[in-house]
């Protein structure tokens, strides 16, 4: 269950109306993930400041909750390379002005629908 959330200083009207739908597609092929188990909450006019950068900027927050995704040292790489080409094209950033935290989140401390993910993963079964 990808969860991504963007806190930037760009105005909603600087996001593209499907950006949203394209990252969620993005991350679920990203992290083999079905759709309905990703989420994209973005943060507009935010009072950000880079230090020495000028203009637009992006921070960003990945939470994995765990089996449902994985993060490494190693496969963060190349999950960074992708999110933040993503984040870049469409939000006409630099990729100098976009960080990515990646964090993971244990299944039993998330939840969805009514329950934890661990619980809907177990019952799933």
């Amino acid at each position: 269950m990808p969860i991504l959330q963007i806190d930037t200083n760009l105005s909603m009207n600087s996001v593209p109306p499907d950006f949203s739908v394209q990252t969620c597609e993005l991350m679920a092929h990203i992290f083999k993930s079905p759709l309905n188990f990703c989420v994209v909450h973005i943060n507009t006019d935010q009072e950000l400041y880079w230090y020495g950068l000028d203009g637009p900027c992006v921070l960003g927050t990945l939470k994995i909750v765990s089996g449902s995704g994985t993060i490494s040292p190693e496969q963060n790489i190349g999950h960074a390379e992708k999110l933040v080409k993503h984040i870049s094209d469409h939000l006409k950033l630099t990729n100098k002005n976009i960080s990515i935290s990646f964090v993971e989140q244990d299944a039993a401390n998330v939840t969805i629908f009514n329950t934890t993910v661990s619980n809907f993963l177990q019952n799933k079964k």
